[in-house]
């Protein structure tokens, strides 16, 4: 049986904080997903358990550079994000950190270090928990009715333009979609031709990555 989706708001005001708690529930899955595999890590699989834990990084990564290069410079005209700033300079360290540890693995499976990779996570999970719920809070629609519906949806469209251009699809877009329970896979919305033809096909790209995901890619 398919799940009903659960649509977006219609209002903009609260659908540029729904789609903000949907992509970090994704990223907060994907965290405590990847802890969880670690402590007992599938060490004949290595290449694609290392992929699997890489798209999270870096689609974690790339979500920051959105918001940073967009969306914080056009909300902090008249809003202050300076502590969200502040969360992602510390995250970023634990995610350098991080990827040079699965860089390390993935040029010599030996050095794989299971336990160093649960640290650095350890170490982040208390900022990275509180920034991803800080966040949301932060774009609650009453506070972001001092902007219009109009200024919201030309924000919207900036960021949709600049995650495009700079977007690893074939590792993003599955990742997203394997970390979002299939009654909200209205977000991110995709024309159906996009969904139905392109998506299966970025899905196969990286296809052994995903077998650690909670949730399908469709």
């Amino acid at each position: 049986m398919v799940a009903e989706r659960v649509p977006l708001p219609d209002d903009l005001h609260q659908q540029q904080q729904e789609v903000m708690r949907r992509a970090h529930f994704a990223f907060e899955t994907a965290f405590y997903n990847t802890l969880k595999i670690l402590e007992n890590p599938p060490r004949d699989d290595l290449r694609n358990f290392l992929g699997y834990c890489e798209a999270w990084c870096t689609t974690l990564v790339h979500h920051h550079d959105v918001e940073e290069a967009v969306m914080f410079p056009y909300l902090q005209a008249k809003l202050d994000f300076a502590k969200e700033l502040e969360q992602h300079e510390k995250l970023h360290e634990a995610l350098d950190a991080f990827l040079g540890q699965i860089m390390l693995a993935q040029k010599s499976p030996s050095l794989f270090d299971p336990a160093e990779m649960i640290q650095i996570l350890k170490s982040a999970e208390n900022n990275l928990v509180t920034h991803l719920h800080q966040e949301i809070e932060d774009l609650a629609p009453e506070r972001l009715k001092v902007y219009t519906s109009q200024e919201i949806r030309d924000l919207s469209a900036r960021i949709a333009k600049y995650a495009m251009q700079h977007a690893n699809l074939a590792l993003g877009l599955p990742f997203v979609r394997s970390h979002t329970p299939p009654e909200y896979k209205s977000w991110p919305p995709l024309p159906w031709a996009i969904e139905t033809l392109c998506l299966p096909l970025l899905a196969m790209w990286h296809g052994g990555y995903w077998k650690y995901s909670p949730y399908k890619v469709n």
